[in-house]
């Protein structure tokens, strides 16, 4: 059969393709972005997560012209507070950065001329230090989040920082949790957000605004968010001192503007736009996806089913227009405002892996890819792009309603595929759970599709990016509802013959391993396959020995708005938990672990594959040493990739 290109493609076993996409490239190549901050002078940073230097975060100044590294290699700007990190970096007015160092724990500035770091604190190991941001004209000041380690009861504080002496000020207190605390452009004024358990900060967060002077919070004042009803986050000041941030009062994260001198916030009312999203649950530090280029123009990510795009908002006429860039997945710190036309933003395309662009206005049909996560060029024509599926649910509580999910038919032109045959399929479950997967082009997906694998990724019940009412439906039903739906996408894309229902595999990682393994349990006869990175198999285990940010988070996942007795919580823990169910599985399951995981401690994935082992069936194991709640080195990244595609060929191929 000849291909567009001309060449002849080779009959093949789906499963059995030999692809470009390579577990080296995936693991020591390809790299991650992780934040974007650009200066007063329009300097652009950001951090680059480098497999290949096992693991280390730097960070790296861009231009036009190229990049080149700044921090120094001791050094990895990486934070540990609420144990998954972010707001490692925050740009000061006088063009030099402020970085939080993962070894060390310390937070230093750092000259991006001659790479000097110096601290700015005395360093403990038991306190850490994150969501930086810097006085706009007393540059000695840092307003920081706080995270003692040195009790058995962690406390998280809201401090600003006095870089001359090295001390610093709690400037607010009593909180479970704070996050973005910011100066106005004025230095007169300092705005943050904060939560309680049992919330999270997608469930229920307050906004306060209060007065600045020489170290000191006074006349504070909420300005929006309710416990268990109301998420507030993104808070931002605009050029003129505006505060802007997105709540989801609307059932939808809207922007909101509160008007300097007014005493009430208004949502930015869009109309198009209100069944869509302008933010994320904020599962990492100092997320940003919109930014104020003028005092009437905002740049904004906007997300409907699963998929984001940019938009330009005049807040003069209440109106908007799609910019025109073809990036469909932003997320977290990832957009920074560089001049009153211009930004820079991290996302993905369709067919272009994550990557650091900048984009100007002035000139909106010239773009600028300053970095690629992955600089190896692999021609789009193996890429498989991601479809938006909705399809009902014929499994679990809810058979009225409707799910969704990404699906990947396999492609590779160098192959055709015997005639009539059907790929076999992976369901690939996302952690969180509160959270989604998007349509940018992700290569560990296109790894299985160039190999003959059709992919499917559920946004199950409980999702982000559908509203507050979809992320609601897992609340009392995790183990149910999400189990449920990926089912139903195995049976919806089985009846639209898109896929062989005898070879179906389903993977997951953390909350999406759980997920997984909880799946198996419960549809044991719609798998021939598993594997479960790093997932939960005993869900009281996980209640009684995860950190503090998450230590409450199940409680709505499992019980709702319920508060059962001990006798009801032992129950819901033994039907929801894997490891006790695990009798029932009937796929062989392949479960990768690191060895210091505080997040899911190993001995569950141990624990998981003795109980199948004893029932008689198949579970192997694979620790990754040093490796904690994900895996970071490059030979660790590989090796957690072969063995997949070892278990995959074994229990979904067929020759």
């Amino acid at each position: 059969m000849s291909t567009e290109s001309g060449t002849t493609s080779s009959k093949g076993s789906f499963g059995t393709w030999t692809s470009p996409i390579t577990a080296e490239i995936l693991s020591s190549q390809a790299i991650s972005l992780q934040e974007v901050v650009a200066t007063t002078s329009s300097k652009i940073y950001a951090i680059e997560a480098r497999p290949a230097e096992n693991g280390r975060y730097c960070i790296v100044e861009y231009s036009v012209e190229g990049s080149r590294d700044v921090l120094p290699k001791e050094y990895s700007a990486r934070t540990r507070v609420h144990e998954y990190g972010g707001g490692a970096l925050a740009a000061k007015p006088d063009g030099s950065l402020i970085f939080a160092d993962w070894a060390t724990k310390g937070v230093y500035s750092l000259d991006p001329t001659t790479k000097l770091a110096i601290p700015v604190i005395d360093a403990d190991s038991q306190v850490y230090y994150a969501n930086f941001h810097v006085h706009p004209t007393k540059v000695n000041w840092v307003l920081a989040i706080r995270e003692d380690h040195s009790s058995q009861a962690v406390e998280n504080t809201l401090v600003a920082i006095d870089v001359t002496s090295k001390t610093f000020k709690t400037v607010a207190r009593g909180a479970d949790f704070y996050s973005h605390p910011q100066f106005d452009s004025a230095g007169e004024s300092v705005c943050w957000t904060q939560w309680n358990h049992p919330d999270m900060p997608w469930t229920g967060t307050e906004l306060y605004v209060a007065s600045w002077l020489d170290g000191k919070l006074s006349n504070a004042s909420l300005v929006a968010g309710k416990p268990g009803v109301e998420s507030v986050s993104q808070p931002r000041w605009g050029l003129d001192g505006t505060l802007f941030f997105a709540s989801d009062r609307s059932g939808y994260w809207q922007l909101h503007r509160l008007d300097k001198g007014s005493a009430e916030a208004k949502m930015i009312s869009l109309e198009g736009l209100k069944t869509g999203e302008f933010a994320g649950p904020e599962w990492l530090l100092g997320s940003c996806t919109y930014a104020s280029l003028t005092p009437n123009i905002l740049i904004a990510a906007w997300t409907k089913d699963a998929s984001e795009t940019l938009v330009v908002i005049d807040l003069e006429t209440s109106s908007y227009t799609f910019a025109p860039y073809p990036l469909v997945d932003i997320r977290f710190n990832a957009i920074a405002r560089v001049t009153s036309t211009s930004f820079a933003i991290i996302g993905s395309m369709l067919t272009s892996p994550t990557a650091l662009c900048y984009f100007d206005l002035a000139d909106p049909f010239k773009s600028t890819v300053l970095k690629s996560s992955l600089e190896l060029s692999i021609p789009v024509k193996f890429y498989s792009e991601a479809e938006h599926i909705t399809f009902p649910c014929v499994y679990g509580p809810n058979p009225s309603d409707s799910s969704h999910a990404l699906f990947l038919p396999p492609k590779n032109p160098e192959y055709e595929p015997p005639p009539t045959a059907l790929p076999p399929l992976v369901i690939d479950m996302h952690g969180g759970p509160t959270s989604h997967v998007g349509r940018g082009l992700s290569l560990s997906w296109q790894y299985w599709t160039s190999r003959g694998f059709a992919l499917a990724a559920p946004n199950y019940a409980g999702s982000s990016g559908y509203g507050r009412e979809y992320r609601n439906k897992l609340n009392g039903k995790w183990g149910i509802s999400d189990v449920a739906d990926a089912a139903s996408c195995v049976a919806h894309l089985a009846a639209t013959n898109r896929i062989d229902a005898t070879r179906v595999g389903i993977v997951g990682g953390s909350a999406g391993g759980y997920a997984a393994l909880q799946a198996l349990c419960v549809y044991p006869s719609l798998w021939a396959s598993g594997v479960s990175l790093y997932g939960i198999s005993d869900v009281k285990a996980l209640v009684r020995d995860t950190h503090k940010f998450e230590s409450r988070y199940a409680d709505r996942l499992l019980f709702g708005d319920e508060n059962p007795s001990n006798e009801q919580k032992e129950k819901v823990f033994k039907e929801r938990s894997p490891v006790f169910q695990a009798d029932s599985i009937r796929a062989a399951v392949l479960l990768l672990q690191g060895s210091k995981d505080e997040v899911v401690p190993p001995d569950q994935a141990e624990g998981m594959a003795k109980v199948i082992q004893e029932h008689g069936g198949k579970a192997k194991v694979v620790v990754f040493e040093g490796e904690g709640h994900g895996f970071r080195r490059a030979e660790n990244v590989k090796r957690a990739i072969v063995e997949q595609e070892r278990w995959w060929v074994e229990g979904l191929v067929r020759e």
